[in-house]
């Protein structure tokens, strides 16, 4: 799991690389908002933390593009008094940092992205048996049009073809739409 470790001082993102790292992770440093942003949306990150707050911005407006921009869980480490104005679905942990409550954090963070990707992939099958359903109905339609099928009739066409040829129903459709 790529862990993409954000903080302002040395001193601080040393540390925090190196407990990512104890907990099994890997960590990459970066000392700014706008480094981090450009990261961000140049490769793909699992998990993204925070040492809140940043030089160059507050933190909280990096997890919001986190949050609309890429995959990554964000998690923001804040004194407590800070918690409430960070406002976003990010995970918080408070500072200073419990080792336990930190690596539970990761690991939370992991299994959060871990069903995402398997939504995102639901949502892709989804998404192609939607296409492949718009094609075969266009299909259709302009056998229905051209050659006066049913809908039925223009389904059994396409099964054939599909079959006759040994190629996907949705092949067979695309074709047929092709020959417009």
């Amino acid at each position: 799991m790529r862990v993409l470790a954000v903080s302002s001082s040395e001193k601080s993102l040393s540390g925090l690389i190196s407990l990512i790292k104890e907990a099994g992770f890997e960590a990459y440093p970066c000392l700014s908002g706008s480094d981090a942003r450009r990261k961000i949306l140049d490769e793909e990150w699992d998990e993204v933390v925070i040492n809140y707050p940043l030089s160059d911005e507050s933190g909280a407006e990096l997890a919001n593009m986190i949050e609309e921009e890429s995959g990554a869980v964000c998690i923001i480490l804040a004194r407590s008094e800070n918690i409430s104005m960070i406002g976003s679905n990010a995970i918080t942990v408070e500072k200073p940092i419990i080792k336990p409550l930190f690596f539970q954090a990761l690991r939370l963070g992991l299994s959060i992205r871990e069903r995402l990707a398997v939504s995102e992939k639901r949502i892709r099958k989804l998404e192609s048996r939607i296409e492949e359903m718009r094609i075969e109905s266009k299909a259709k339609c302009m056998l229905s049009l051209k050659k006066g099928m049913s809908e039925e009739e223009g389904h059994r066409y396409i099964e054939k073809m599909a079959m006759d040829n040994r190629i996907t129903l949705r092949e067979a459709a695309y074709s047929i739409v092709l020959e417009e």
